[in-house]
């Protein structure tokens, strides 16, 4: 048995496509939405189309709880009831248009035993090959520098999005650096719109995420949690993903300043849960 986990906010188009992406894969599983408290209908919406369906669950939140605990309610729902081979969380802007996929992953895990997967996820907009998302994990210090900037950054957050408006018209915007996605790589900080959990990892986590979170950063602190815990985050190009990226917050929030005003805010909160970790 696979699990999945999709946590659904507002757009349900989106998790319709990527709920039947995952039907059609080959072998046995189980696939949670949980729907964060979409206050559009479409959580209900999704109940009743996938009402009594053997390999669907629709599991409501009573509230928005971001995505830590969102995800999480998912992951223990499947933890509880089904014996999983692997858990997969992932977003719902995510398709998996390879049918073999689970037995892939199975055979990746067969060859190096890993307790967290990330596959080479591709962007099919921009060309964008998102994993590993980082080489390393930052340092305390890092950190720290980090969340001063973002501090900065909200409050004086109208006036810098004035001058990033005008560099949008006046600088020579660079080409965006590759990442080194052909080889496979251990224990590097991966992505956070697909992670594949083993029984490594269900064994000795109650829960996926760090549950202190809403938004951001989720992705710094599931690796030091990782590394911490001596669990093998492992990256590989031999399975693949589209991500379409950002399709539920874009709804959310209407407008570019308000998103980024909300990321400002929630990456210093979890940039905080970071560091306490961190200490000493």
């Amino acid at each position: 048995m696979t699990g999945f986990v999709v946590l659904h906010y507002l757009a349900y188009e989106m998790t319709l496509q990527c709920t039947e992406s995952l039907l059609a894969l080959s072998g046995e599983k189980h696939i949670v939405l949980v729907d964060n408290a979409s206050p559009n209908g479409s959580g209900q919406k999704l109940a009743e189309h996938y009402a009594g369906h053997p390999e669907v669950t629709v599991l409501p939140s009573p509230q928005n709880q971001g995505f830590a605990r969102g995800n999480n309610l998912g992951y223990n729902y499947l933890r509880e009831h089904f014996s999983c081979e692997f858990i997969l969380v992932l977003n719902n802007d995510v398709l998996i248009p390879d049918t073999a996929f689970i037995g892939k992953v199975k055979a990746i895990y067969e060859k190096t035993p890993f307790a967290v997967l990330g596959p080479d996820i591709l962007n099919p907009r921009s060309g964008e090959h998102q994993n590993p998302a980082l080489p390393r994990g930052f340092s305390r210090e890092e950190v720290l520098a980090l969340r001063s900037r973002y501090q900065k950054d909200l409050a004086h957050f109208y006036w810098r999005r004035f001058k990033w408006s005008l560099k949008k018209w006046f600088v020579h915007k660079p080409e965006p650096v590759q990442k080194p996605w052909r080889e496979p790589a251990r224990n590097v900080v991966l992505h956070g719109s697909c992670y594949i959990f083993s029984q490594e990892f269900i064994r000795v986590r109650e829960h996926a995420f760090n549950p202190r979170t809403f938004l951001y950063f989720e992705e710094d602190i599931l690796h030091y949690e990782c590394l911490q815990q001596g669990l093998v985050l492992l990256y590989s190009p031999e399975v693949q993903i589209l991500h379409l990226e950002d399709v539920a917050t874009d709804k959310a929030y209407r407008t570019p300043a308000r998103k980024e005003k909300m990321k400002l805010q929630e990456s210093i909160r979890s940039m905080d849960v970071l560091l306490k970790l961190m200490n000493p």
